[in-house]
C-alpha cells in the first residue's frame, strides 16, 4: 500500500504564501497588532490544507479495469473504482491520472495521459468513474502507474499517492470494408473451384425446392400451402454450401529506412488481412490457415470461429514489419499443413514474382507445394488495384 505524501504547493498556494509574507512584513514594519493577528489566522489555512490533503488519501484503494482488447479507432472505456476504508473522513475531489504507452514505441512517441475526477467517496464505501478515448494505432499498450491526488479543501497544497498497477491492452487492427468484387473473387476460378452439394432436409443453406415428406423430417420444414393443395405432406429442400478452406499469407515488408508512405502501406495490409479473417470467421463452415511474414513470424490455424478470430487479431495487433525477407519460409510452413484444394491468397506490401526459383527454392523443390503456385492470388497493397477489393474505414 503506497503512503500518501504532499507533492508540492500549488500556484494558488504560492500566491497565498506571498500574500502572507506581505501581511507579516507590513505588521513588523508598521508595528500593527491587527496585521499580526490576521497573519496568525491566515497561516493556519495552508497547514490545515496540508493535513486534510494527506488524511484524505490515507486508507484509499484504487482499482483500474481495462478491456482485454479493442480495435483501433474504437471507443475505449476504462473504469476507475476508489474505495475508502476509513470510518469517518470522506475522500473529496480525487483526481486520478493514468499513463498509457505503446510497447516498443520510440522515446519520441508521446505518452497518452488520461484523467478523471471522483467527486466524493464516503467512508466505508466505493465510487466509480471512467475515462474514455480512442487509440488510433494498433499494438500492445501498457497502463500505469496510477497517480491519485487531491487539493481539498482550499487548493493550496496538492497531496498525491502512486499506485503501481500495470495492465495491458491489445489494440487490434481496424477493420475495413470488403467490396463485392472481393466476394466474387473468392468464388472465381482464380482461387480454385468451389462446390455446392445439395442435401435434402438440412437447414444449412438456401431454400431451392420442394419434395415429399420422409420419415425423420422436421415439421418446421413443411410447406403448408402446397401440402393443403396436394393433400399430402410436402417439405422444403435446402442446399448446403460447402465453403472452401482458405490459406491467407500476409507479408509485412518495408525498407530499412521506411517513409511515412511505407508505414501507411503496412497498416493498410494488416487491416486488409484482419478484415478477411473477420469476414471468413463470421461466415464459418471452413478451415483457415493464416501465416504472417513479419519481424516475428506468426502462424494461426483452425476452424473459422470467434476463438480463431481473437487469436489472429492478437497476432496482427503486435505484428511489426521487417526489411528481412520472411515470405519464403512462411509460404513453405503453411503449405506443409494446408489442406489440398483450399483457396490461397497472399497479401503483400510489394510485388511478388512466384517464378523466382531462387527465392522460393523450398517451394519449387517440393512437388506438393509447387502445385500450389499456380493457384496463388497475390494482392499488392501498394498498388491502386487494392481499392477494387478493400476500402479502409
Amino acid at each position: 500500500m503506497p503512503s500518501p505524501r504532499v507533492r508540492r504547493v500549488t500556484i494558488e498556494g504560492l500566491l497565498f504564501l506571498a500574500l502572507l509574507g506581505c501581511v507579516l512584513a507590513g505588521a513588523l514594519v508598521r508595528q500593527i497588532q491587527l496585521l499580526l493577528m490576521l497573519f496568525a489566522l491566515l497561516v493556519g489555512i495552508p497547514l490545515l490544507n496540508w493535513r486534510l490533503a494527506r488524511s484524505t488519501l490515507r486508507k484509499l484503494d484504487i482499482v483500474r479495469r481495462v478491456p482485454r482488447s479493442i480495435a483501433a479507432g474504437d471507443l475505449l472505456m476504462v473504469d476507475i473504482e476508489a474505495t475508502n476504508r476509513r470510518r469517518r473522513l470522506p475522500g473529496w475531489a480525487l483526481t486520478v491520472e493514468d499513463r498509457i504507452r505503446r510497447q516498443g514505441a520510440p522515446d519520441s512517441e508521446e505518452l497518452i495521459r488520461a484523467r478523471t475526477l471522483i467527486p466524493c467517496v464516503l467512508p466505508g464505501s466505493s465510487s466509480k468513474q471512467s475515462y474514455r478515448g480512442r487509440i488510433m494505432r494498433r499494438g500492445k499498450y501498457l497502463f500505469g502507474p496510477l497517480r491519485v491526488s487531491t487539493r481539498f479543501p482550499f487548493g493550496l497544497v496538492r497531496g498525491s499517492m502512486v499506485f503501481q498497477q500495470q495492465h495491458e491492452l491489445l489494440v487490434a487492427p481496424r477493420l475495413g470494408r470488403l467490396t463485392t468484387r472481393w466476394q466474387r473473387l473468392q468464388q472465381s476460378s482464380d482461387l480454385g473451384t468451389s462446390s455446392v452439394a445439395r442435401r435434402q432436409g438440412l437447414l444449412e443453406g438456401d431454400f431451392y425446392g420442394l419434395r415429399d415428406w420422409r420419415e425423420g423430417d422436421s415439421r418446421r420444414w413443411i410447406h403448408w400451402r402446397t401440402t393443403a393443395r396436394r393433400q399430402s405432406p410436402v417439405v422444403r429442400q435446402f442446399e448446403q454450401q460447402r465453403n472452401q478452406d482458405l490459406v491467407l499469407i500476409l507479408e509485412l515488408w518495408q525498407p530499412e529506412r521506411p517513409t511515412p508512405a511505407d508505414l501507411d502501406n503496412v497498416e493498410l495490409a494488416v487491416s486488409f488481412a484482419a478484415s478477411i479473417v473477420a469476414d471468413v470467421c463470421r461466415t464459418g463452415g471452413r478451415s483457415l490457415w493464416v501465416s504472417t511474414a513479419a519481424a516475428q513470424p506468426q502462424f494461426n490455424s483452425g476452424p473459422a470461429s470467434l476463438a480463431l478470430t481473437r487469436e489472429v487479431m492478437d497476432s496482427l495487433a503486435v505484428a511489426e514489419a521487417s526489411s528481412v525477407d520472411w515470405l519464403p519460409g512462411s509460404v513453405a510452413q503453411v503449405l506443409e499443413v494446408a489442406r489440398p484444394g483450399a483457396n490461397a491468397i497472399v497479401i503483400s506490401t510489394r510485388a511478388i514474382e512466384w517464378t523466382d526459383t531462387e527465392r522460393f527454392s523450398k517451394v519449387w523443390s517440393n512437388p506438393r507445394q509447387r502445385a500450389w503456385l499456380g493457384r496463388f492470388k497475390s494482392i499488392n497493397t501498394s498498388q491502386p488495384e487494392l481499392a477494387e477489393y478493400f476500402s479502409p474505414l
